[in-house]
């Protein structure tokens, strides 16, 4: 596999929901990608391989000065810098590239805990983490512990133990009461409205080849449509699921799906992780009729039932 392939990781913080990118920079990643896609296709083996350990040098400093730089911002002004200079989506799709943004408080919180979340499912009730600010941990035990004589000896002994061994910003754990429950609601007489999806013209299974990767944005959300075996599939269109690192540049091997970024593998007939990693594509309903593609891109209301 070639640098270009295998080189960048899987990036395990989310990008902000709010961070957009500028189109200029988005076209920028797009043509690199283009010009990955086309390296790939250099004829004279020694000149690929050449630009391929370029390639790699180049990945390889990159990696390494980013890296430290991140190190000297956080030993200067503490995790929270770090943070915030990872905030702005420019700067954040970078790292992300490189698996370089340090975890947030709350994703250190639900790391330190995955270990106990089966102990209360265990016994029928569920532990919530409600926020977390500067190493102050809010909780919320509902189930079968909410009440229970011994929630406060176990929040005390599992869960703030978790917590100091898993997230070394731990100051306080406070254990808030589970909201009173909602008034019933009177019961509505008629009958409810029927909901069905909302089918939207993608084009003409004549014009998507066999073994072709299609992007798409119908009505602003980007897609991936990928012809498989006689089967056409759509997913959203990025690596992570969420992220702005589009998957239309990767290729297919069998029925395996290639990111172009980290190397992740897909299978493409349902969207799941094939390297032992966890993630999953989110899948699209594709309706063909008439030679005609359709993907349903979210529910609508029809009236009455």
């Amino acid at each position: 596999m070639s640098p270009s392939k295998k080189q960048i990781p899987v990036v395990q913080v989310a990008q902000p929901a709010s961070a957009v990118l500028p189109p200029e920079f988005q076209h920028l990643l797009d043509w690199l990608g283009a010009g990955l896609e086309r390296m790939e296709g250099i004829e004279d083996a020694q000149t690929r391989e050449e630009v391929f350990a370029l390639l790699e040098g180049i990945d390889v400093l990159h990696r390494q000065a980013l890296g430290r730089l991140l190190d000297v911002v956080t030993e200067l002004g503490g995790p929270g810098l770090a943070e915030r200079v990872s905030q702005d989506p420019v700067v954040s799709t970078l790292l992300e590239m490189y698996d370089l943004p340090e975890a947030d408080e709350r994703t250190q919180v639900e790391q330190a805990l995955e270990g106990v979340y089966p102990y209360f499912k265990s016994h029928g009730g569920k532990l919530e983490v409600l926020g977390v600010e500067e190493g102050r941990v809010r909780v919320r035990l509902s189930g079968s512990c909410e009440g229970c004589p011994g929630t406060a000896t176990t929040l005390k002994r599992v869960v703030e133990e978790a917590l100091r061994e898993g997230f070394p910003g731990f100051k306080e754990l406070v254990a808030e009461e589970p909201p009173p429950p909602a008034p019933e609601k009177p019961i509505q007489l008629g009958r409810k409205p029927k909901r069905r999806p909302r089918w939207v013209s993608v084009g003409h299974l004549e014009d998507l080849e066999p073994g072709e990767i299609r992007a798409l944005r119908p009505e602003g959300t980007s897609l991936l449509l990928v012809r498989l075996e006689g089967e056409v599939y759509a997913y959203r269109n990025g690596c992570p699921p969420g992220s702005v690192l589009t998957l239309h540049l990767g290729r297919l091997e069998g029925s395996t799906l290639v990111c172009p970024w980290h190397g992740c593998r897909y299978d493409v007939r349902t969207g799941k992780r094939e390297d032992e990693e966890e993630g999953k594509l989110a899948a699209l309903p594709v309706a063909v009729g008439d030679g005609e593609i359709k993907i349903a891109v979210e529910v609508e209301e029809v009236g009455p039932a």
